[in-house]
């Protein structure tokens, strides 16, 4: 009977992966020399598992720089193995008759995974095969391999366990004395000294964030990155809508620090800033940001797919429905033209009013802008004139919060409770404090901008010119027309003001 082929499996050790990660950290080896490194350290394995196969062919499996250890980490081809491994249990024809690897270590650092595949072993309708380099007996085919397989595996996830503790200690304590910890380049500074902002991509994403803070959609944003050539240092390709979003939101962008995306907070229960150069200096963006999380999937009027300015911001003279933008369509194929149309599926909408688009907002646009124009040059729009009525809300908020650390400090209150009130009181804080930023900047304020005044109107995008009309007009009635069709008539046209 013809033997069959054993699994060869290659896998980097995570002891080596975690000493060739340092390496490159700390300047001894480039991410391709690391490469480079990984890639020999699995040649030399197969040239010993090929010693352990004694002339059998092998199929080769390898899981090239992932950890064993990581419960989140998936292994592809161990994975494979194992159901190949498993297909005689399957009524399925064989392809393997066991395991060959350099050392236990490499197939298992999980009791969990080292379990399946003895259930494999044990209830085989074949003979199997297992071996090793290290002179061990772990020879899954018999009790004392078990044994001692069992035991190796549970000692080295015990290591592991106790080393990963140590590495989250250290970390978590960088932390707190606001050290970065990066590994990566970031868009906006510089690759070769991550705590200093490049001059040429610190601008855009600076940019990125202020566009968004002033009514920009992530999509908005995402195309203009797109279109000005900026490449998303992570991943080396141009930014997509997530990329965006994530950089947007970076608490890096104000410097604070952050440990598995939770902001850090000293003893006093002050954010802790980071050892960077930040992109703003002031952490009223920041919590002016928070305000507006999940603006652009939360929205009423799904703003982000309107195309056409005035969509439900002109209404029906007729029935006062909201009118929406329809391309015109020529010889079946669709036109520069638009129409603004009463809504005909809605039933409660009459369907019978209709006007031209890029008149409509020409008419609009230029209304709007002129009293643009008008309220920066007589400086109308001011600060508000009313103090912002909450503070005595965020005071009492950073009371508890002094008073809680002070139980806590005294021993007074268990640990579990501290932290769930500390979490709720910094939560509450975040979002008193993320509204008194909001206050700060009057509406008026954010919609006519130094950027508005500076580049004008045409270099808006479509969600900030509605956004600045809706600061001017709270709708645009479009009355009748007197007779049939005929020239664009401006005099039906109604602006109404808030």
């Amino acid at each position: 009977m013809e033997l069959l082929p054993l699994a060869g499996y290659l896998r980097i050790s995570d002891a080596d992966l975690a000493d060739i990660r340092r390496a490159v950290r700390n300047g001894v080896l480039t991410e391709e020399e690391a490469a480079e490194e990984e890639r020999r350290g699995v040649l030399r394995q197969r040239e010993d598992v090929l010693q352990l196969a004694d002339g059998r062919p092998v199929i080769w499996y390898e899981d090239n720089n992932l950890s064993a250890f990581k419960r989140n980490v998936k292994r592809p081809d161990f994975e494979r193995m194992i159901r190949d491994l498993s297909r005689p249990l399957r009524n399925l024809p064989p392809v393997i008759g066991g395991i060959l690897a350099y050392d236990i270590d490499r197939v298992y650092r999980q009791p969990r995974d080292l379990e399946r595949v003895i259930d494999i072993y044990e209830t085989s309708k074949i003979p199997l095969v297992f071996r090793t380099m290290s002179g061990q007996n772990f020879d899954l085919t018999t009790p004392d391999g078990r044994f001692s397989a069992r035991l190796f595996v549970n000692i080295a996830n015990k290591s592991s366990e106790d080393t990963r503790r140590r590495v989250v200690r250290a970390n978590v304590a960088r932390a707190k004395k606001g050290k970065a910890h990066t590994t990566i380049p970031v868009f906006g500074w510089r690759e070769d000294d991550p705590s200093k902002l490049d001059p040429k991509t610190a601008p855009l994403r600076r940019k990125a964030v202020e566009r968004h803070l002033a009514g920009d959609r992530i999509a908005t944003i995402m195309k203009w990155l797109n279109d000005e050539g900026a490449v998303n240092t992570t991943t080396g390709r141009a930014f997509t809508w997530g990329g965006t979003k994530a950089m947007i939101y970076a608490p890096r962008n104000w410097g604070i620090r952050t440990y598995n995306e939770e902001i850090i907070y000293d003893d006093d229960q002050n954010i802790v800033m980071g050892d960077w150069e930040p992109l703003f200096e002031s952490l009223s963006g920041w919590f002016q940001l928070q305000s507006i999380k999940g603006r652009d999937s939360q929205s009423k009027t799904k703003e982000s797919n309107v195309s056409y300015l005035l969509t439900a911001i002109a209404r029906c003279g007729r029935c006062g429905a909201g009118l929406k933008g329809h391309p015109k369509w020529k010889k079946g194929e669709r036109t520069p033209g638009y129409n603004y149309n009463c809504n005909k599926q809605r039933p409660e909408n009459c369907g019978a009013l209709s006007i031209d688009g890029p008149k409509l907002d020409d008419l609009i646009q230029n209304f709007v802008w002129a009293q643009v124009l008008r309220a920066s040059k007589m400086k109308q729009v001011q600060e508000p004139s009313a103090p912002w009525m909450r503070e005595a809300e965020l005071r009492d908020v950073e009371e508890q919060i002094s008073e809680i650390q002070a139980l806590w400090e005294a021993k007074k209150i268990r640990a579990s409770s501290y932290v769930v009130a500390l979490d709720d009181l910094n939560e509450r804080k975040n979002e008193l404090l993320a509204d008194r930023a909001v206050h700060d900047v009057p509406a008026g304020a954010r919609a006519i901008t130094e950027e508005l005044l500076a580049t004008g109107w045409a270099g808006l995008s479509i969600e900030r010119q509605r956004a600045i009309v809706r600061k001017v007009l709270r709708a645009v009635v479009v009355h009748p027309a007197k007779g049939r069709g005929g020239r664009f008539d401006p005099a039906r046209v109604e602006p109404v003001f808030h």
